[in-house]
């Protein structure tokens, strides 16, 4: 066998090593592939709505009402009922009568003095007048009576209680007088005859309301208080 030029040696040497620059240029171009073959996408991570805290509404606390004010009233009286007492000096007996929003009332000193009076008589509340201007404003109550009245230009303060019959009020008249009679508790009375000359009046009979008068027989009338005169 004869041997190989040195060129041709140089020739092949350089052959080869063209080759091995372009397997190693093949290599490092190619893209990099990961150990299981699969892209990985990027994890996005949602973002955190902060959660809302419902709002509180305060509590509406009504307005606490004012205490109504109120008056206070006596206990009404018995309808009808009669009230029968003195002035606080005992200068004159009284009764008043009531009935429903009406009153009567009859003043008298058994001898000369004498008014008759009508008025009102509401929550407890009396208002009366007479003809001749004697005023009585009063509190009367279940049980009693109290105020005050004018006679003769005095003002004099009374008090009475509740009576039952024969104890009450009572009124005659004839042709030519008037008479007014108060039957107190304990079975005695007063009362005036009036015929212009005042007089103390006679006896009645609270039973038969019965009584004589200048030798005439007059009949009495039990007064309620509704009557008008």
């Amino acid at each position: 066998m004869g041997q190989r030029s040195p060129w041709v040696t140089l020739a092949a040497t350089a052959v080869g090593l063209v080759g091995l620059l372009v397997v190693n240029s093949t290599q490092t171009d190619a893209p990099a592939a990961t150990e299981t073959g699969a892209t990985t996408a990027p994890t996005t991570t949602p973002a955190t709505t902060p959660a809302t805290t419902p709002a509180t509404t305060p509590a509406t606390t009504a307005p606490t009402p004012a205490p109504e004010q109120t008056t206070a009233t006596p206990p009404a009286a018995a309808d009808p009922a009669v009230y029968i007492g003195r002035t606080a000096g005992r200068e004159a007996t009284l009764a008043i009568a009531v009935n429903g929003a009406k009153a009567v009332a009859y003043i008298c000193d058994g001898r000369r003095v004498e008014a008759w009076l009508t008025g009102t008589f509401t929550s407890g509340q009396l208002v009366l007048r007479s003809r001749t201007g004697e005023r009585l404003t009063g509190v009367a109550t279940a049980k009693d009576a109290s105020g005050e009245l004018t006679l003769r230009g005095r003002t004099l303060r009374f008090t009475a209680i509740v009576t039952g019959p024969p104890a009450g009020l009572y009124r005659a008249r004839n042709s030519t007088s008037t008479i007014g009679w108060i039957v107190l508790p304990d079975g005695s009375q007063v009362g005036i005859d009036n015929d212009g000359t005042p007089a103390a009046a006679p006896p009645l009979d609270p039973a038969t309301r019965s009584a004589t008068v200048n030798g005439v027989a007059v009949s009495a009338q039990s007064i309620d208080g509704d009557e008008t005169f």
